[in-house]
């Protein structure tokens, strides 16, 4: 979970601008930490890698962004 807010987590900001505390991911920022995963937990890296991608991320996204909304809460995405 740490890693996840450190490194690819957006901070949403309430009504006056400020740091809401509320952490999510956009997809880029999602797939940027499923690739890590791939790579640390799987082995998989470069064309093997882009190639298992390119099969399971928009099924794998859309079950998680359930709604559409673009993105997903932090607490989410491990």
């Amino acid at each position: 979970m740490r890693s996840i807010i450190a490194n690819y987590a957006l901070e949403a900001k309430d009504g006056d601008g400020k740091p809401s505390g509320n952490f999510f991911l956009d997809e880029t920022q999602a797939k940027a930490a499923a690739a890590e995963v791939l790579a640390t937990h799987k082995g998989l890296v470069g064309k093997t890698a882009d190639a298992y991608m390119n099969s399971y991320w928009a099924k794998s996204w859309s079950h998680f962004d359930v709604n559409g909304g673009g993105s997903i809460e932090a607490v989410r995405a491990p």
